[in-house]
């Protein structure tokens, strides 16, 4: 831990001397933070898989609608 430096008042982060990045070194955490992240990530993807089969539905009456106003003009 040569590199690093204590910063005062938080003990789970240090400061990389060279690059002066600031790092965590709580891995409990970290792995917390993860976690929310992947949750997010999750959600995200549902809401954009729900919003994909809405404009496949909204295609598909589009072209229902289209076919039956073509019988009823015969």
């Amino acid at each position: 831990m040569k590199n690093f430096i204590q910063i005062e008042g938080h003990p789970d982060l240090v400061r990389e001397k060279n690059s002066k990045g600031v790092i965590n070194t709580n891995s409990v955490e970290y792995q917390k933070y993860m976690t929310v992240q992947l949750a997010k990530k999750s959600e995200k993807m549902k809401v954009q898989n729900m919003c994909d089969e809405i404009n496949t539905l909204k295609d598909e009456m589009r072209e229902i609608k289209r076919m039956l106003i073509q019988v009823l003009e015969k």
